[in-house]
């Protein structure tokens, strides 16, 4: 807090705590992109969220007050007359769960196959081996610097826009292809772990890098239209304390002023920071236990055994999803929580009960709001204001998510994939058959399809990539 006080004083004015964070006026103008902020108005069901919050939702130890619209949400589970919980969701991924237990179970006392799961030890569950190239590590703050110094020049009128742009943009080419030139093929865990952080963190500095310049465009634009006339936020954002403040923050949208906290609650840090280390624990134990699962479903594949087959993709599936809800659970929960909390950030909302969802559309809105909102303001308005329709602006949105899926999955495994690419092209289709489904069916049907998807067709996918990577390394 001290620290922060001191980049305070030292780059830019004070913030104004009467502030509340809020997103640019073009996400509140535009009637459909407010979804992401707000839940379908005709469902009346409290939501309850993972996050636990305080016991009234106006008591708060933020300096805003303006925090109303988080107390009521809904579910999308209750679009009948029925009420539901807010975990109704969960409730019905237990059973698809224990019926794919039950199921494989079953096949494996038919088909005489025993628990075949290479279990680790507790000493391989600790990491011990996170080494990465120098380069690597210190590129994030000299292109951060270099952006600032830019954006630095561009709001003393010492550089074109023009000139700007090429500087711009080969930082977010050398952002996006360092990790793919730079990486190496690992062939243990600990290493593969590494090569993931380092892809997700240049993939979050992309995307930040992005929104810190498209936001300074914005202002500088508004402020040439109103002959700087009315309220100055640009240049006094242009400070190093307001980009570093960003880079670390856990928000991918830049805004000039962001709200703080008061203080910072040391049994937050402290839970967090237990439930990060509990959470890596388990998520590994799984991980490890894995690739003896994958082996033993190929090899059933090449004897042609089909009871084995399905009893091991099923317990396939029972691992990834475990691995999936476990590894949502340390990022949105544990770990950006305890970046919140650490940066005193007053904006804590990183999800909505996507666990209800009865749309696949629901869900992309709902389980990731910080890349869904920065899909929203940086892609899908610009295309939308520059003359391009609503659907091929959807377009470039579920083609950018492709293509950023598909480098998160293929960078860090060091090789040529195409599942996610594909998987996220093909969404647009799918959500179209989930609509169907829901309306024919009910919420909840729509919302076992959506639990389906995820279970089995990311099962499929771990399939495909493990098979790709000892192609790979033969």
């Amino acid at each position: 807090m001290l620290l922060r006080k001191m980049g305070q004083n030292l780059c830019s004015p004070k913030p104004d705590l009467k502030k509340t964070f809020q997103f640019p006026e073009e996400l509140h103008n535009e009637p459909s992109l407010d979804k992401d902020s707000m839940k379908p108005k005709e469902d009346d069901v409290l939501e309850k969220s993972l996050v636990p919050s305080s016991p009234l939702c106006s008591s708060s130890r933020s300096a805003t007050t303006a925090r109303s619209t988080n107390c009521n949400a809904s579910s999308s589970l209750t679009k009948t007359s029925a009420v539901a919980t807010s975990y109704t969701g969960l409730i019905n991924l237990f059973l698809m769960m224990c019926a794919v237990m039950l199921m494989k179970l079953f096949l494996g006392l038919c088909a005489g196959v025993g628990v075949a799961i290479d279990w680790p030890t507790l000493a391989s569950v600790i990491p011990t081996n996170f080494s990465q190239p120098l380069p690597l590590l210190i590129f994030p703050p000299v292109v951060m610097l270099l952006t600032f110094r830019v954006e630095l020049l561009l709001s003393q009128n010492k550089v074109s826009w023009d000139n700007a742009l090429p500087c711009h943009l080969a930082s977010f080419a050398m952002v996006l292809a360092l990790p793919v030139l730079g990486l190496r093929r690992q062939d243990h865990l600990d290493g593969l772990l590494s090569n993931l952080l380092i892809c997700v963190s240049y993939i979050t500095l992309a995307m930040k890098l992005v929104s810190y310049v498209q936001v300074n465009k914005k202002y500088r634009d508004e402020q040439i239209a109103s002959n700087n006339n009315g309220e100055q936020v640009y240049p006094d954002n242009i400070t190093l304390w307001s980009i570093a403040y960003f880079w670390v923050s856990p928000t991918l949208t830049y805004q000039p002023n962001f709200s703080y906290t008061l203080s910072i609650d040391l049994k937050v840090v402290l839970y967090r920071v237990l439930e990060l280390c509990m959470m890596h624990v388990m998520m590994r134990s799984v991980l490890l236990a894995t690739p003896s699962v994958i082996a033993g479903l190929l090899k059933a594949v090449e004897d042609e055994e089909l009871l084995v087959v399905i009893e091991r993709f099923l317990t396939l599936s029972l691992f990834t999803i475990t691995v999936w809800m476990l590894g949502f659970y340390l990022l949105f929960v544990s770990f950006l929580q305890l970046t919140a909390e650490l940066l005193q950030f007053n904006e804590r909302k990183f999800f909505h009960a996507w666990w209800n969802a009865s749309t696949m559309e629901e869900f992309w809105r709902w389980w990731n709001l910080p890349v869904h909102r920065w899909a929203v303001k940086h892609i899908y308005v610009p295309f939308v204001k520059s003359g391009w329709s609503k659907i091929n602006a959807m377009l470039a949105v579920f083609l950018t998510s492709a293509l950023l899926h598909e480098y998160f999955i293929s960078c860090p495994f060091q090789i040529v994939g195409h599942f996610a690419f594909v998987t996220f092209l093909g969404q647009l289709p799918l959500c179209m058959i989930s609509e169907v489904t829901t309306s024919k069916c009910g919420g909840r049907m729509g919302n076992f399809f959506v639990w389906g998807f995820l279970v089995f067709w990311n099962s499929v996918g771990v399939v495909v990539y493990y098979t790709d990577v000892v192609r790979a390394t033969r």
